[in-house]
């Protein structure tokens, strides 16, 4: 029988991952199939637990922090960063979760170091957005050894829940009130919001006074984001949040198949599924 495994948020209809996973499916020798399904957060838990019962899947905006409190065995991840992006079923007809994110996010950084003089050990960090992204953000800088990370938000006071319910080890975190706070000099800033899933979105900020050093999107699309053509035409290394993507979808895999995924394979999908598209982007 065939594998059903879905991307279940909404919205989901302009996102690349079904062609990035059949693409993996194919070079595996898989009989698997990915597809997309718009859902409520009313009928998440239960579109998960059906979905499971077939293969697994991804969760996508607006629904991480649902599909968190959905879960029969949460990750370590999960537990740290109270959102999930991954499920499946367990051996024992459990539904577990993990979120990828957090490891899609380091994958994406630790490419942006090799390409300039970013160097995540130790950095000060800006991150930009209190969502289910900005928690998989703020826990990845940590693991990867960034000194601190302030957050700067639209409602200070959703900033202020996930200070407090992430997990961050030893990193500093401090919440900004408001864009006047905004003190650089920032190693890394990082866009977590969603603004940036269509070409039309104003940009999450303007980067010109921040005195950042790089920046990484977690939003991706053809040529870059809008907010990564506008840090590049400041001089600064920027990255779109293809690799998160892609490297999110092959930590994906090793949680339902137990698989490594071909990287190249799935990059070269996104890419070509992308261009085809002339919609909205959209995050992982």
């Amino acid at each position: 029988m065939t594998a059903v495994y879905a991307l279940l948020g909404d919205p989901v209809e302009h996102s690349p991952s079904p062609a990035i996973y059949q693409a993996a499916f194919r070079d595996l020798g898989l009989d698997a199939t990915f597809v997309s399904r718009v859902v409520t957060g009313s009928e998440l838990a239960a579109v998960m637990r059906e979905v499971a019962a077939t293969g697994g899947g991804n969760v996508t905006l607006p629904h991480k922090l649902l599909a968190a409190a959905a879960l029969d065995a949460p990750s370590s991840s999960v537990l740290r960063t109270g959102a999930c992006n991954c499920f499946w079923r367990g051996p024992d007809g459990s539904l577990c979760g993990d979120n990828t994110d957090v490891g899609g996010l380091l994958t994406a950084v630790h490419r942006l170091e090799r390409s300039c003089d970013l160097r995540l050990r130790g950095a000060r960090c800006l991150v930009l957005g209190a969502g289910g992204a900005a928690r998989a953000v703020l826990a990845a800088l940590s693991e990867g050894g960034a000194a601190a990370a302030e957050i700067l938000n639209r409602t200070p006071e959703k900033a202020h829940g996930i200070a407090a319910e992430v997990e961050l080890g030893e990193m500093a975190i401090l919440v900004l009130e408001g864009s006047g706070d905004v003190m650089g000099p920032y190693d890394l800033v990082v866009n977590a919001t969603s603004l940036g899933l269509c070409p039309t979105d104003p940009l999450p900020a303007d980067l010109s006074g921040f005195g950042a050093a790089a920046a990484l999107d977690v939003v991706y699309g053809v040529g870059g984001t809008p907010w990564v053509r506008h840090a590049r035409a400041l001089g600064l290394p920027a990255a779109d949040g293809l690799d998160m993507l892609v490297a999110q979808a092959e930590l994906s895999i090793r949680n339902w198949l137990g698989l490594a995924a071909p990287v190249e394979v799935m990059t070269t999908a996104a890419q070509s599924a992308l261009r085809t598209r002339a919609t909205c982007a959209s995050e992982p």
